[in-house]
């Protein structure tokens, strides 16, 4: 049997008290905002199943359970936290039975060694660095890059909360009749083309803004042209609506109405989850 460690705490009543001292401690997301959350499509946490083990295997007094709220990285689910001796083991889509029964086996055979572990399959696929101390699991450099997303990072385009959209009474087709040559929008057989969700708000908000007065049209499409030919200088491959979100938030900065502090804060926010996908 593992070795139990206590020490005496004097509590600010006076009393003494004998409390456990842990190998470790597991905390579970099960309420938060990604986790556990099967009507947003996300997989179910076996809390029961989780809680039910830990008392058979007898680890209430070696390594605590914690199940509760969000812990943070919420672009990915089911996420779980499990200190040992020091050491954070974070780990992701923790979503079977058999991964925490893995998790466990895991617990045991660490307590059994008297020393952290790294963990084997098929945790050890699930594992990732979440701490700004912690090296990669994977050995590579830590490289704090961004995976820009289009999905996410367009949703919003970078509008901070006090600016407002609405699209009645937009003049769409002059928007159209204007948008030829080198900045001509996308269609097909003479209809718009929009391959995400994202690429149809961020040109309604483009146009919209621009019938509150924000700034002329053709301010918008010379800088649109501009945008393409340096995206097309550039020789990498690009998204036509890529190129028009950037002229989009551009134009927003030079008149003032956001700053680039708020569209990274913005994009931060729906790249690592912290807000829902809009569609």
């Amino acid at each position: 049997m593992y070795e139990r460690r206590r020490n005496i705490v004097t509590r600010a009543d006076g009393q003494p008290v004998n409390v456990a001292r842990f190998r470790g401690q597991l905390f579970v997301c099960a309420t938060g905002c990604c986790c556990g959350r099967t009507e947003d499509g996300f997989a179910a946490v076996p809390t029961e199943m989780m809680h039910r083990e830990w008392e058979r295997r007898g680890l209430r007094n070696f390594v605590h359970l914690t199940i509760g709220g969000c812990l943070g990285p919420c672009a990915l689910a089911n996420v779980m936290l499990l200190l040992f001796d020091g050491e954070a083991q974070w780990l992701h889509s923790m979503n079977s039975e058999a991964h925490i029964l893995a998790l466990y086996d895991h617990i045991e055979r660490m307590l059994a060694a008297d020393r952290g572990l790294p963990p084997p399959e098929p945790l050890a696929a699930r594992r990732f660095t979440a701490s700004a101390w912690q090296p990669r699991p994977d050995g590579q450099p830590l490289d704090d890059a961004r995976v820009w997303r289009p999905g996410a990072r367009h949703a919003c385009a970078g509008l901070p909360s006090g600016l407002h959209v609405d699209g009645d009474g937009v003049s769409v087709d002059r928007v159209l009749d204007m948008m030829e040559g080198p900045g001509a929008l996308p269609r097909n057989n003479g209809e718009l083309v929009f391959a995400e969700p994202w690429q149809g708000r961020a040109f309604g908000m483009a146009v919209a803004l621009h019938e509150q007065g924000l700034y002329q049209w053709e301010e918008f499409r010379q800088t649109l042209i501009g945008q393409i030919a340096a995206a097309e200088a550039s020789g990498r491959p690009f998204v036509y609506y890529e190129v028009w979100l950037a002229t989009f938030e551009e134009l927003l900065r030079r008149k003032e109405l956001i700053t680039p502090e708020e569209v990274e804060d913005v994009t931060y926010q729906f790249e690592f989850g912290e807000r829902g996908e809009v569609f």
